[in-house]
């Protein structure tokens, strides 16, 4: 059963304490995919309506006033903006790499090393370089590559703390437009994620970094 059938059984229920409980169990059970406000407008609904029939902890409301927040923030902004990766490989090619990088700058990412398009024995690559950003004491670095081919993802990922120690067990997603997660790894003992062949279809993705309470995400980008 899907996400989407899950929460039109949640919606389905006619008896308040019912629908609540219902949701309630729902978000316990799919903790791990759970969407942000906005990514799937049935999850909202739903979260909406069961919301009416219960009560919030302390440590809820506060959650909920910064996812809050944050939904605002999105809705301010002009619109959604994406790169297209295939555009590093033509004559957008320029354009394209601009478009990273303001993209970068408004979420305070950093480009650590460029964006390139190279051409292996076999394969053709588009790399969006390595980027990183530093959050509280944490400094998280991505690498990501499309081998264009074989549609593949290649996702490196190095986080460290305090003088240059590894953090375990930061997620890392690779999460669909409407909000569903292709690809979900914690970083091992030494900080890493190494995923060579993350296999996604066409469609418009984002990178998420999960750690404690915090959602780090990436810009939008295309395949």
């Amino acid at each position: 059963m899907t996400l989407n059938q899950q929460l039109a059984q949640v919606l389905a229920k006619s008896d308040e304490a019912e629908c609540a409980k219902s949701f309630e169990v729902f978000c316990q059970e799919q903790a791990s995919k759970m969407p942000l406000p906005g990514e799937n407008k049935d999850f909202d609904k739903a979260m909406w309506t069961a919301s009416q029939y219960m009560s919030l902890s302390k440590g809820d409301e506060r959650l909920l006033n910064r996812l809050t927040t944050k939904l605002l923030d999105q809705i301010a902004e002009p619109g959604e903006v994406e790169i297209k990766l295939r555009d590093l490989i033509g004559s957008t090619k320029q354009a394209a790499l601009q478009t990273w990088q303001e993209l970068l700058a408004s979420m305070s990412w950093q480009q650590m090393v460029p964006a390139v398009a190279m051409r292996g024995t076999s394969t053709q690559m588009v790399s969006l370089g390595t980027v990183q950003r530093v959050v509280d004491d944490m400094t998280i670095q991505v690498n990501m590559g499309w081998h264009v081919e074989q549609e593949h993802l290649r996702l490196l990922v190095q986080t460290k703390g305090k003088e240059q120690a590894a953090v375990q067990d930061v997620e890392i997603r690779v999460t669909e437009s409407q909000g569903d997660v292709v690809f979900s790894r914690r970083t091992n003992e030494d900080g890493t994620v190494v995923a060579p062949n993350v296999v996604i279809k066409s469609g418009q993705y984002k990178i998420q970094v999960l750690w404690l309470d915090n959602v780090i995400e990436t810009p939008f980008f295309r395949v």
